[in-house]
């Protein structure tokens, strides 16, 4: 990132912003994986059950993206944003409430709110620093890994406070949903900017659902977040079933964390300075598969092997979303792409933490649940180096 003394008062406080509102699109998800066992032990919750309480922000990510657009064409990229963290707060408060079914619908509230910002925030991104924006969406992209990370090493420390539970530990990101809010209120006051459908913005732009890239960069972003959401979720668990305690399983959550966030902010420089990023891409998904078979074939070392997966993690994380802006021509193309990706990439990652309770309850082992990984892995190298070679969703639809 450039200097921010060439920015007014405005744009550092949008600047500021953004990285907030990145630094909430994770944290409430990932606070659940290592006080899981205690949810379901409190609410009586299956195995397939609790699959299915990991899998329903995802899916909400998945529907609620293709919506995203829409809203932002009607009432303006801010306001969208703002409601999102709005909803992201209220949501985080009523799932730890003590109310029969809060779990659900909290879960529910917030993960709309985290769908919105996951869409639209690339695309603001785009609109105001398109030569810059590998360096913001790197920035945005540390600070999500980075309370991610805190939200999932501190949430077996903060459950074991005396008087405390879970739902302390999953409730306490509401404090930064709201710190957020208060810093984004200005910015709903501003001019908004509303998005038009790409077609109308461009009669000759080409729809990324008509383009192999628009393919090629979605699957990318499911393969990739597949493997993420079912190590958060599902790791604590796998560990202590190997004789780790709860609180160090939750420490190598937080290095898993450590590592991405150091490689997001390296990604966004090694991006700018590469012709293409399939070689990124392939290293990105080459890393995730040392450590996902790791996992499965040396137990012992599941510190080394998450860390060498939280490498692949963070570069997997800051290339994919680039690729919404660096595979586009404005960003009413790259919302539209952002849109498509986080639909396919959602709807495949929530089967990650479903299909891992549902193997695990099947079979009894962590054999089934790992070899998925493994698989899913190969296919990010796969498509992260198509999705990396240089090019864009044209602008004629005859190219298409």
């Amino acid at each position: 990132m450039d200097s921010l003394s060439q920015y007014d008062r405005p744009s550092i406080r949008l600047l500021i912003g953004i990285v907030l509102i990145g630094a909430n699109l994770r944290a409430p998800i990932t606070s659940v994986g290592p006080v899981l066992a205690d949810i379901q032990s409190d609410l009586g919750l299956g195995g397939t059950t609790a699959g299915v309480l990991n899998a329903l922000p995802l899916l909400i990510f998945a529907l609620l993206s293709l919506i995203a657009p829409a809203l932002g064409r009607r009432y303006g990229l801010e306001r969208v944003l703002g409601g999102s963290v709005l909803a992201i707060f209220v949501g985080t408060v009523l799932r730890s409430a003590q109310i029969a079914g809060a779990i659900w619908a909290g879960t529910a509230l917030l993960s709309a709110g985290i769908a919105f910002g996951n869409v639209l925030l690339p695309a603001l991104v785009k609109r105001d620093h398109s030569t810059r924006a590998a360096g913001l969406i790197g920035l945005y992209a540390a600070a999500m890994a980075a309370f991610a990370g805190l939200a999932a090493g501190l949430a077996v420390p903060i459950a074991r406070i005396p008087g405390a539970d879970w739902r302390w530990s999953i409730g306490a990101w509401g404090g930064l949903a709201l710190g957020t809010l208060l810093v984004w209120a200005p910015q709903l006051r501003r001019r908004q900017t509303h998005l038009h459908p790409v077609a109308a913005g461009d009669p000759l732009a080409v729809s990324p659902w008509r383009h192999p890239i628009g393919w090629q960069v979605s699957l990318f972003f499911a393969f990739h977040s597949l493997i993420f959401y079912a190590i958060v979720d599902w790791f604590a668990s796998y560990a202590t079933s190997r004789g780790v305690a709860a609180t160090s399983a939750g420490i190598m959550l937080l290095v898993y964390q450590v590592v991405a966030v150091s490689t997001n902010l390296g990604t966004a420089s090694l991006i700018r300075r590469f012709r293409d990023q399939a070689g990124i891409g392939f290293c990105c998904g080459l890393m995730l598969l040392i450590g996902t078979s790791g996992l499965l074939l040396a137990p012992r070392g599941s510190l080394l092997w998450l860390a060498i997966a939280g490498l692949g993690a963070g570069v997997a994380m800051v290339t994919s979303l680039s690729l919404f802006g660096l595979r586009t021509h404005d960003h009413h193309q790259a919302a539209a792409l952002s849109s498509m990706a986080q639909f396919i990439g959602y709807i495949g990652a929530a089967t990650g933490p479903l299909l891992i309770g549902v193997l695990h309850d099947a079979t009894g082992g962590w054999t089934s649940p790992l070899a998925l990984l493994i698989g899913a892995a190969g296919c990010v190298m796969i498509f992260a180096t198509r999705a990396g070679r240089n090019g864009r969703i044209p602008g004629d639809r005859s190219t298409a």
